[in-house]
């Protein structure tokens, strides 16, 4: 990964945890923090696009491309949770169901 790269992620990266830090111990007001937030966004933007505009298309290229690739990772990862979370879902209403037999059962044992 060239220079370029590594500082434009490292970048966004600490624009990321300065932004959740801020939000967490923020001691102003929301409106206050709403407009300071406005001002770093707006000043990261442009800090990006100055950066941007010195990488070379080569650089461009493999920064769009490795974007692309965490974004197709990020779909299929999400996928498999959706999926696992459906699969656990249907096991859970089918306990739920194995338990509602059992009690009924031991219900009309009882009587």
């Amino acid at each position: 990964m060239s220079k370029e790269s590594n500082l434009l992620a490292g970048l966004i990266i600490g624009l990321a945890g300065g932004v959740a830090a801020g939000l967490l111990l923020a001691p102003n007001s929301g409106k206050e923090t709403r407009d300071y937030l406005k001002q770093k966004s707006s000043d990261l933007k442009n800090d990006i696009d100055k950066k941007l505009e010195s990488l070379d298309t080569d650089t461009l290229s493999d920064l769009k491309e490795k974007f692309s690739n965490v974004k197709d990772k990020a779909s299929e990862e999400y996928q498999n949770i959706a999926q696992n979370i459906r699969d656990l879902e249907k096991e859970i209403e089918e306990k739920v169901k194995n338990i509602k037999n059992q009690a009924k059962k031991l219900g009309n044992e009882i009587l």
